[in-house]
């Protein structure tokens, strides 16, 4: 799993009948210092329940696109969780 903050939203009124009713986030991936590293990318919101400047949670590749039992979709990112808290010692370790 991956740490970052939803920095956006995205709508699209054109997509794959699987992604009907979910949300679309702009994620900047974090570090386990909570600071920003990488590109941001878009991600999944199944819940939709992300907001903007939350820290969540998110799978990517083939979990991403199997987050339900028999229900698959083509998702590279999805979020899995919103982080209420984190604590690390700063040396890589959670």
């Amino acid at each position: 799993m991956n740490l970052a903050t939803v920095i956006g939203s995205l709508w699209a009124t054109q997509k794959h009948h699987s992604f009907i009713g979910m949300k679309f986030c702009v994620l900047q991936p974090l570090d386990q210092n909570r600071q920003p590293f990488g590109k941001p990318l878009i991600a999944v919101d199944p819940d939709n329940n992300v907001g903007r400047g939350e820290t969540v949670f998110y799978v990517e590749g083939g979990d991403a696109a199997e987050i339900w039992k028999n229900h698959s979709m083509p998702s590279d990112a999805t979020i899995v969780g919103i982080v209420d808290s984190l604590s690390t010692d700063r040396k890589g370790k959670c």
